[in-house]
């Protein structure tokens, strides 16, 4: 793998994430334009607040653009809250579409609506892991 001596950083181009068999432990490959290259081994928890803060770095950069097109500072939810008119889920039901892969459901809110939905399966991915992250356990098994 290239050193990447220089003192500027380059863009990411491509990032690559590899588990250990046993799940001890995660190689992290970050890949910039000019293919210079940093690998990292991670554990758990190196690879738990990794994540946590590139959700606070992410969050921060929609918060800025957000500013950036006059948003005033009230009207950018916070995180911890729910968008402006969120439903709260009663119910949800998916299923994956043979046609084209993707996972169509529907959302029913306490008083019957629904909200029909149609994923692809890479934002499905995202939305649950999302969802897992910012989860709380209940119990154990």
């Amino acid at each position: 793998m290239d050193d990447m001596s220089n003192s500027t950083p380059g863009t990411l181009a491509k990032f690559h994430l590899g588990l250990a068999a046993d799940g001890s432990s995660c190689a992290l490959v970050f890949i910039d334009e000019e293919q210079n290259s940093i690998a990292c081994i991670a554990g758990f928890a190196d690879l738990e607040g990794f994540i946590n803060s590139l959700t606070q770095a992410s969050r921060e950069m929609a918060r800025r653009r957000a500013a950036g097109l006059g948003a005033q500072p009230g009207e950018v939810d916070p995180p911890s809250q729910p968008p402006t008119g969120a439903m709260d889920v009663a119910s949800a039901n998916f299923q994956l579409c043979d046609e084209d892969g993707t996972i169509i459901g529907a959302l029913v809110d306490d008083s019957g609506q629904v909200v029909g939905i149609r994923l692809k399966p890479h934002v499905a991915n995202e939305m649950t892991r999302n969802m897992l992250l910012s989860a709380r356990i209940v119990g154990n098994c």
